[in-house]
């Protein structure tokens, strides 16, 4: 931080420096000039408006400007001086106007340019002088004034800024010393806490605070860091019911297939078929599990591309239902298809089987006692909407946002699914946004769930 200060403060000085030393006399000279042609300008207008005190306006401004000002009156290419004010003892004015040839000079090149400025070194004094001739006509006749303004020394300003600098110099080091180590304190003091809290949080501390100080950009900072330590918060809460849950759902399987096969071995008369089927049955979960997984992760880490293709979305639908004919007989489910129609539509047909049996296992999951499902297709504005009902417990509406989430439940404890494998509603939100499909969920607690997706229906007519 001081260095920084330093390296501004030895710009500033750089600065100062070369406007106040090296170009002051370039600029006290573009003043000199300036005001020089300034008060030609102004005995100009003074003489156009005619003014009964012309003359005397002319010595004030002379005497205010502590310039020499002569006006001449040229008619036929002679002069005659109207005005002749001597604000200084020895001017270049005065003591070369009495050469007409100097005059005739000076009045053309004043005729040429309207105004005629020229640098005089030597004369009056050792500094020189700006010597400015100004031609107006006025009435028939040229009016030529001549200002001369000597120059001042500023050798004498020199030196003493030199020693303004050195004084300066240690002043402003003296400053930046102190600014850096307030600016230090209010700024980096905050940012270095700031990292202290980042270190927390990369070894898993997810209690700390940050606290960005008084100053706007490390505020907006504190509050984004605070910001993503409680979403690594909740993810780090999740990832653990995660591993949890699919430990839980793994461990089930594997324990009763472990169990009957011990079982099968070791009592005589144990090798049944009603204990073959059941190890056949959960080693096709503990497979669909593993399959889902695979699924899961292709569709979120974007190696899953669509392969679309033309089919019956009624059909598939009606496909996908007569798979669950064993479940309903057996555990007295009732599932209910409504349509308006078959459709069509254009999409990855083995994506969208997915999509339709997991949201029918979620729905045998979480209907009511009734263990009744409807399922609903109608087309709306050239979409077809599925829609799959439950008659269960419902979800209240500030969890529906997170319902999509892998392993997410409501509940206050894991549920084993009757159907699938919990990661359902996850595959079905990652497929239908592969697919850009609309999708969501309406509930009312007490009183069911009902899930949708839609698709473009595919107009078989077109050419």
């Amino acid at each position: 931080m001081f260095g920084y200060m330093a390296a501004f403060i030895a710009i500033v000085i750089i600065v100062l420096w070369v406007f106040q030393i090296i170009l002051l006399d370039d600029i006290y000279k573009g003043t000199v000039k300036t005001e020089t042609k300034g008060l030609a300008a102004a005995i100009t207008i003074a003489a156009k408006l005619e003014d009964q005190g012309f003359r005397d306006k002319v010595y004030d401004m002379a005497a205010g400007n502590s310039s020499c000002v002569s006006v001449y009156e040229i008619k036929g290419g002679v002069g005659r001086e109207i005005v002749n004010a001597h604000s200084q003892n020895l001017c270049i004015i005065h003591s070369h106007m009495l050469n007409e040839s100097f005059l005739a000079n000076l009045y053309a090149n004043a005729k040429n340019s309207r105004v005629y400025l020229e640098d005089i070194e030597g004369f009056g004094n050792d500094n020189g002088s700006i010597l400015c001739a100004k031609v107006t006509e006025i009435d028939g006749y040229d009016l030529l004034v001549v200002v001369n303004t000597p120059l001042a020394s500023v050798d004498a300003t020199v030196k003493t800024l030199h020693i303004q600098f050195g004084f300066i110099t240690l002043i402003l080091l003296m400053v930046a010393a102190i600014m850096a180590y307030i600016i230090s304190a209010r700024v980096t003091r905050p940012v270095a806490d700031m990292n202290n809290e980042a270190k927390k949080l990369a070894l898993g501390d997810y209690s700390v605070d940050f606290r960005g100080g008084e100053f706007l950009e490390t505020a907006e900072l504190s509050d984004t860091l605070n910001y993503a330590a409680g979403e690594l918060s909740k993810l780090d809460t999740m990832q653990k019911e995660l591993i949890s849950n699919i430990s839980h759902d793994l461990r089930t399987p594997l324990t009763m297939i472990s169990g009957y096969s011990e079982v099968m071995r070791d009592i005589p008369g144990e090798m049944t078929s009603e204990n073959m089927q059941i190890i056949i049955d959960e080693t096709k979960r503990l497979s669909t599990l593993v399959n889902d997984m695979l699924d899961l992760s292709r569709l979120s880490g974007g190696s899953r591309k669509l392969n679309k293709t033309v089919f019956s979305l009624t059909e598939c639908v009606s496909a996908t239902i007569e798979r669950y004919a064993h479940l309903c007989e057996r555990d007295g489910y009732t599932i209910t298809f409504d349509s308006d129609g078959d459709v069509a539509v254009e999409a990855d047909e083995i994506l969208i089987l997915q999509v339709i049996y997991n949201l029918i296992s979620n729905a045998i999951n979480y209907t009511g006692d009734d263990k009744r499902i409807h399922i609903e297709q109608k087309t709306i504005n050239g979409n077809c909407r599925i829609s799959v009902c439950d008659t269960g417990d419902g979800i209240p509406e500030d969890k529906l946002p997170h319902i999509w989430d892998r392993y997410y439940r409501t509940g206050d404890f894991h549920k084993r699914a009757v159907s699938g494998t919990g990661l359902g509603l996850s595959i079905v939100k990652n497929a239908l946004v592969l697919h850009g499909s609309p999708f969501g969920v309406s509930s009312t607690v007490g009183a069911g769930s009902t899930f949708w997706f839609e698709l473009p229906v595919f107009n078989t007519d077109e050419d």
